[in-house]
């Protein structure tokens, strides 16, 4: 704000000075010039009475000649007095007008604003630069989470949707570059609150620009950046950033996990969806001939999945590839039967349609439908607002591209526990995976679960005391899954990996002990997350699903417990 001040004052320099002028010979005039009292003698008024007249009739309020009648000569100098203040006011007033509006000061209030909102946030928070519809996405899963962000994004009108979006906390916002080093120190990548910042915005350069800053000024913070080259992506990776998101990468590992395991693909698809959604279907892509109509960076990543799987592939596209041969592509926009044909599409088991424009992909499929009713479509969806016609059309397989990166860094940011889980199923079976998906429909039904961690260290004031002060009974995995209310029954939750002692069970059986610093990946309702928070941080609930018993809270209770449980043990009645 002193910033502000001190531009104000510079731009009203002129204007005050003027106005202090008028005011100095409005007085000064009045108190040489001689009038008349009561008795019609002369007098000359002082300094106090010309500024109170001068100061109530510059401003129009207007209030009599005091302390006595003007003679004519006074008179006319009042006159003059009054269109000299109207002069002096209007333009004071005009000069603080055009600096109100001024785009400049409109900028310097609102960064003032954004800053003290940044300073005053006491409570963990992610800096997240780029509100697209990928930063929009990841934004409304951290608000439901109840995790707070601040946003900076280049596109004003983006900033307005910010302040407009129906969010249960105040967002602190502001329209500048995100690449610049002093505007991100400005939105808080220095506060000691600042868990983590996403670098989401559609410039590479600067999401590269905003992994370089955040590991020169943070080395230690979490830091997820969007990239679309492979090179960006490396360039990243050297300067620190902890997870890169490549897009087209990832769609083009999802895919090829759905060609050779369709049961794990999905077991994937559902741990990365977010929590609430429908469960993704079971997706197997046929083996054979495929036609991919768009040979940009996700053409390229899905053809080397089918080419990894052992299909063929007859790539579509305006230019002419230069890395393929003759007969392996078409040049054409893809959306035309003649186009499709030449091809191969009447031989083929599937057509994906993944370029930057949802109305050429649309109409590609759909076209491709008309001449081969069975093939497998996969479409990418570029923009969030065409969801409706999309699910209207019901493609086998959809790749939403800010689904696709929300999902990576909301599993970078929350859970790398959840990371290192779909890591691991790549080495199981297609039978375990069908048999994990099988307990989970189970216990959630059609939708997708919520997932969390648990990890027993020095913030869980019951769990150390369980573990190290009072260890007996031995505390296990099946203690965490009872409900504490009534721990005959089972809470609706699955444990899917624990980390403990350098070592990683998948699927641990409720029998484990578990250890100080165990870590412990669930999936199931919301309810048993809260269920299980309260029973690590209270002494009594942890005792109560370790024994089945109601403990003695105060300590003249628990030493007549245990008075009377030696004397039981000694024999005496």
């Amino acid at each position: 704000m002193p910033n502000i001040f001190f531009l104000v004052l510079r731009r009203m320099r002129a204007p005050l000075i003027t106005l202090i002028l008028i005011y100095a010979i409005s007085v000064l005039g009045l108190v040489l010039i001689p009038g008349e009292d009561g008795n019609g003698q002369p007098y000359s008024m002082d300094f106090f009475h010309a500024f109170y007249f001068i100061s109530y009739t510059a401003t129009t309020i207007g209030f009599g000649e005091v302390p006595y009648p003007f003679t004519y000569l006074q008179r006319m100098w009042v006159v003059v007095c009054i269109y000299l203040s109207v002069i002096g006011w209007a333009y004071g007033l005009g000069t603080l007008f055009s600096i109100l509006q001024d785009k400049r000061f409109q900028q310097a209030v609102l960064l003032a604003r954004f800053s003290g909102a940044v300073r005053r946030l006491g409570e963990p928070f992610y800096l997240v630069c780029g509100y697209g519809q990928t930063g929009r996405r990841l934004c409304q899963v951290l608000e439901e989470r109840g995790i707070r962000f601040v946003v900076l994004e280049p596109r004003e009108e983006r900033v307005t949707d910010v302040m407009l979006a129906d969010y249960r906390f105040d967002v602190p916002a502001y329209s500048g570059d995100a690449g610049n080093p002093q505007m991100l120190q400005t939105a808080g990548i220095l506060n000691p609150h600042c868990k983590g910042v996403l670098a989401l915005t559609g410039d590479e350069e600067v999401n590269l620009a905003i992994a370089i800053a955040a590991y020169v000024l943070r080395p230690q913070l979490l830091s997820v950046c969007r990239a679309k080259s492979q090179a960006v992506a490396e360039n990243m990776a050297s300067f620190g950033a902890n997870h890169v998101v490549n897009m087209f990468e990832a769609v083009g590992r999802r895919f090829r996990m759905a060609l050779h395991a369709p049961q794990a693909s999905r077991l994937w698809s559902v741990l990365s969806a977010f929590a609430g959604d429908p469960l993704p279907p079971l997706s197997q892509p046929p083996r054979g001939h495929w036609v991919v109509v768009g040979y940009g960076r996700m053409g390229h990543a899905i053809r080397a999945a089918l080419l990894a799987e052992g299909s063929s592939v007859t790539v579509i596209d305006l230019s002419i590839p230069a890395d393929l041969q003759a007969g392996e592509y078409v040049v054409g926009l893809g959306v035309d039967a003649h186009t499709l044909t030449l091809a191969g599409l009447e031989q083929a088991v599937g057509v994906v349609a993944c370029t930057d424009h949802d109305a050429n992909n649309l109409s590609a499929v759909a076209t491709a439908r008309q001449i081969r009713p069975s093939l497998f479509v996969v479409a990418r969806q570029n923009a969030s607002s065409n969801r409706v016609l999309f699910e209207a059309f019901k493609p086998d397989a959809t790749a939403v591209r800010s689904e696709v990166v929300a999902q990576e860094c909301l599993r970078a940011m929350v859970s790398p526990t959840l990371a290192r889980f779909l890591e691991l199923i790549q080495t199981r079976s297609e039978v375990w995976a069908g048999a994990v998906l099988r307990e989970m429909e189970a216990l959630c039904g059609d939708r997708v679960p919520e997932s969390w961690v648990l990890t027993l260290n020095g913030q869980n004031q019951a769990a150390c005391y369980a573990l190290l002060l009072n260890p007996q009974p031995r505390l296990v995995l099946r203690h965490l899954l009872l409900d504490p209310q009534e721990p005959t029954l089972q809470l609706p939750c699955l444990p899917l990996l624990l980390i403990q002692g350098g070592e990683e069970i998948l699927l641990p059986p409720p029998e484990t002990p578990l250890m100080f610093d165990a870590r412990i990946l669930f999936i199931g309702r919301g309810e048993a997350h809260r269920a299980q928070e309260a029973v690590i941080n209270q002494y009594r609930l942890i005792d109560y699903v370790r024994t089945g018993k109601v403990q003695p809270q105060s300590w003249l209770f628990r030493w007549w417990a245990a008075r009377r449980s030696q004397g039981m043990a000694n024999g005496d009645d």
